[in-house]
Order: C-alpha cells, then sequence, then structure tokens
C-alpha cells in the first residue's frame, strides 16, 4: 500500500487555503493580518537560514510574510510534524531558526507548530 503523502496535501491546503486554515486553527493570528494584501512565501529564504528544515515524510515547514492590520509587515513560521514522536527539543529548533532569520533578514517571526500524529 503506497503511504500517504501529508506533506504534499499539506502544501497544498497551505497554498490554497491558507487564509481558511488560519481562521480555524488559529483564528487569533488570522484576525490581525490584513488579508487585502497578498502574502509572500519565503521559502528561499527559509532553505538560506535552515537548510535542514527540506521536506520529508514526517515534518515540513513554510514561512510567510503579511502585512498586519496594524501596517508592519511581519513573518510566520509553520512547522508541521506527522509523527507520534514530536521532538522534545523542538520548541528550542524553532527558536532558534527565528532568530536566525531576524539576524539574517531583521524581521521578526512568529512560529506555529501543527502536532499532526496518529496518536
Amino acid at each position: 500500500m503506497k503511504p500517504i503523502d501529508f506533506v504534499g496535501a499539506w502544501q497544498y491546503a497551505l497554498k490554497h487555503f491558507l487564509k481558511s486554515f488560519l481562521e480555524v486553527a488559529f483564528p487569533v493570528i488570522a484576525a490581525v493580518i490584513d488579508w487585502k494584501v497578498p502574502s509572500v512565501s519565503l521559502d528561499n529564504e527559509l532553505k538560506e537560514i535552515a537548510p535542514e528544515t527540506h521536506p520529508d515524510p514526517e515534518r515540513f515547514d513554510k514561512l510567510i510574510r503579511f502585512r498586519l492590520i496594524s501596517g508592519i509587515d511581519a513573518c510566520l513560521w509553520i512547522h508541521f510534524e506527522f509523527s507520534n514522536q514530536p521532538d522534545p527539543d523542538l520548541e528550542n529548533h524553532l527558536n532558534e531558526r527565528c532568530q536566525r532569520f531576524f539576524d539574517r533578514f531583521g524581521v521578526g517571526v512568529t512560529h506555529l507548530t501543527v502536532l499532526a500524529g496518529e496518536e
């Protein structure tokens, strides 16, 4: 039996339904985004500052720049884990990567994690 492609399904969902995803899963964050201004995917910048984040069957990352309703640009790092054994140091790793991004590009990043294991 062919394994389920969780990464591909979530990548498609984020590309086509990002606003809906955030409104359902993270409504407070969705409420402060100015949805009239298109978001920008920062996948190349993500690869530059965190090459270890390449997709694999158990995880993937998405970095997106938004305009907030306050007029400030901000970035959101969404990390997906499809494992029943999430990394116990995950928050530290994400905080370090967000700091690397800030050091390189001068823009703060908020990170979210979606745990989607079977248990």
